[in-house]
C-alpha cells in the first residue's frame, strides 16, 4: 500500500485509516498513537456526517419550495478545499 501523505479526498481518508490499522497490526505504530489518531478520525467522521445531514436538509427544503443555496455533489468535495 502506498503511504498516504496528502489527504485530499474521502478515498484518501479511507486509505489513511486502513494504513493506520495496518501499521498498528505490523507493530510500526504504538497502540496509544493509534488510539489518538482514531479519536481524531472520529471527530472528522462526525464533521462529515454533519455535512451530509445539512445536504439532506437542503434537499428536503427544496422539495418544499425553499432554498438554502448550492448543494455540493456528495463524493466529489475535496478535503481542505478553500473554494
Amino acid at each position: 500500500m502506498t503511504e498516504i501523505t496528502d489527504v485530499r479526498s474521502f478515498g484518501d481518508a479511507r486509505r489513511l485509516i486502513l494504513q493506520t490499522i495496518m501499521q498498528i497490526r505490523d507493530g510500526g505504530l504504538d497502540v496509544s498513537q493509534g488510539m489518538a489518531i482514531a479519536a481524531n478520525m472520529k471527530v472528522l467522521n462526525d464533521n462529515i456526517q454533519c455535512e451530509i445531514n445539512a445536504a439532506k436538509l437542503c434537499l428536503l427544503a427544496e422539495e418544499r419550495g425553499k432554498s438554502f443555496g448550492n448543494i455540493v455533489p456528495m463524493g466529489t468535495r475535496l478535503i481542505g478545499n478553500d473554494n
